[in-house]
């Protein structure tokens, strides 16, 4: 029960995705540090899903300038998708597995699992 109490504890913890409502779209920021404590890269990793996150960060922030809502979520969900096959190439099974369960539970918490389905 401990066991599962802190795991709980750290998922919440290292969220990897913080979203801010502003006027219905969101600012998407990622903690590359709370990541990699989390699932426990190495330091090579940390550099490369670092560049990713970056470039993740980058992409969603295009998404929302988009006026056009349809537009706005085909983008976002470009983006996602994206990020997720960018980090399966570069995290181990139980890594990925791992980062799935965050960021799946991060787009219910935020409203968003509309967006990568």
């Amino acid at each position: 029960m401990k066991k599962f109490f802190l795991t709980a504890i750290a998922v919440m913890a290292f969220a990897i995705v913080s979203m801010a409502a502003d006027n219905n779209k969101s600012n998407v920021t990622v903690n590359s540090a709370r990541l990699s404590a989390y699932l426990e890269l190495s330091a090579a990793q940390y550099e490369k899903i670092d560049a990713i996150n970056n470039d993740f960060e980058a992409s969603m922030a295009e998404a929302e300038k988009t006026e056009n809502s349809e537009e706005r979520a085909n983008k976002m969900r470009k983006a996602v998708l994206d990020n997720c096959k960018k980090m399966r190439e570069n995290l181990n099974d139980v890594q990925y597995s791992k980062y799935l369960s965050v960021i799946n539970a991060t787009m219910n918490n935020k409203g968003l699992q509309s967006v990568v389905k």
